[in-house]
């Protein structure tokens, strides 16, 4: 039986407010949103966050998460000082919007052997896990571009326990990474999860198949991953990427079908 919530993941280019409508009504417990467009930080003001959180709660549903978005990584000192503010603005937003948890993608950890990256790298996460704290955040970084145990070690390394990681199996098997794997190495770190995969016929699409069925390249053992999961005591949202072309509706309600069976 599967204990997690299901949330849905909104499409930043899609009205906002329609699509937390079109959540509630699917069935979902929680939503992520994106920090971009009308809903950035320096756009959104008191009265616009006032809003979503009513809204919200006239839905019952609860901001699983707020996505910050990087145009790149963070292992470059260069403009760093900036995109730290645009991060804490993140932090400062999500925790007036009703969640302690924002998800970005930081880049890939750079091996320890390119001291002048590997070291600018780590002294970025160091402050936005300070910063995180400051504003009674979680920061985690998203999964897909190393290892769980690459991406587990570095954050032990750092010891910062506003750190965290948030696993994405579709951007994971993209990398030729097993999802699976990767959730048992990260353990007792990951902080919210997704039920997506890398299917070629549609990559923005789940392909649902059981261990038994067979796969199509890039698709997701479901079983083994929700196993995982269990494994590793995880208990927070899994969450749906919404779908493109106006398919969110069919694909959220398939994915309720499949997990329903485990």
């Amino acid at each position: 039986m599967i204990r997690s919530p299901l949330g849905l993941r909104l499409d930043p280019d899609r009205p906002t407010r329609e699509q937390i409508r079109q959540a509630a009504s699917l069935g979902a417990k929680g939503v992520v949103i994106d920090a971009v467009g009308e809903l950035s930080p320096g756009k959104l003001g008191e009265t616009g966050r006032r809003e979503v959180r009513h809204l919200l709660r006239s839905v019952e549903l609860s901001l699983i998460a707020l996505s910050l978005p990087t145009r790149r990584p963070f292992d470059s000192i260069e403009g760093l000082d900036e995109r730290l503010n645009r991060a804490e603005l993140a932090f400062s937003m999500a925790f007036e919007l009703g969640t302690k948890l924002v998800l970005a993608r930081v880049g890939p950890v750079p091996d320890p052997a390119d001291v002048p990256r590997r070291s600018a790298f780590e002294t970025a996460l160091r402050e936005l896990g300070k910063r995180a704290d400051h504003r009674g955040i979680t920061f985690a970084v998203e999964s897909g571009t190393e290892t769980g145990k690459v991406l587990a070690e570095t954050l032990e390394s750092l010891g910062i326990p506003t750190l965290a990681a948030s696993l994405d199996p579709g951007r994971l098997l993209l990398s030729g990474i097993d999802p699976v794997e990767t959730t048992r190495e990260l353990g007792a770190w990951v902080s919210h999860a997704y039920l997506n995969d890398a299917s070629k016929a549609n990559p923005n699409a789940i392909a649902y198949h059981s261990k038994n069925s067979g796969f199509p390249a890039g698709a997701l053992d479901w079983e083994e991953y929700l196993g995982a999961l269990e494994e590793i005591n995880y208990r927070g949202y899994l969450t749906v990427p919404a779908g493109s072309g106006g398919d969110t509706a069919a694909i959220f309600k398939k994915v309720v079908e499949r997990v329903s069976r485990f």
